[in-house]
């Protein structure tokens, strides 16, 4: 009798330690899967990231740039908590800055999506609150664009964000 519940227990225990290497060999299920873009921009971003290169000699250009990386939401006298909500999760598709990172141009690229009444209602209010700001914003049309205009607005006014520093 004795033989026969120390291979009962033995039996169980081996039963238990497969079941618990079963479950440690096992990768945790995930969600969602996710992979490395080939590029970080689109096709039209990085044309026109090519051109503003070209322009803004001594400058720092950033993609994507979140508004609350250069637009302050602790303004005094606000619920600084609700203005960042307005802001959170929104950006512009380039900022222009100095090289100590002081922000100096937003520029937008407005693809077909703009033309959705979501968007020109976002659109509204990231023209008011960047013009609030005291800050220009540069808004060019998608793929028809040229070069020669795109050097031409950032030049002017890069030249007229540096003089009201």
């Amino acid at each position: 009798m004795e033989v026969l519940f120390v291979i009962i227990i033995i039996f169980a225990l081996v039963a238990i330690g497969v079941k618990t290497n079963n479950n440690i060999a096992k990768k945790p299920k995930r969600e969602y899967v996710y992979a490395k873009k080939a590029c970080v921009m689109t096709q039209h971003e990085l044309i026109f990231y090519k051109t503003l290169l070209e322009v803004v000699n001594g400058c720092t250009i950033i993609p994507q740039a979140h508004l609350s990386m250069f637009l302050d939401h602790k303004v005094y006298g606000q619920n600084w908590s609700r203005a960042f909500s307005r802001i959170n999760g929104k950006s512009v598709d380039f900022l222009i800055c100095t090289n100590d990172m002081k922000p100096l141009i937003a520029i937008e690229l407005d693809d077909n999506t703009h033309n959705r009444p979501d968007r020109q209602k976002r659109d509204i209010f990231v023209n008011s609150i960047i013009s609030d700001a005291n800050m220009p914003l540069l808004r060019f049309k998608a793929g028809e664009w040229n070069s020669e205009i795109i050097k031409q607005e950032v030049a002017r006014a890069l030249k007229e964000s540096t003089l009201e520093k």
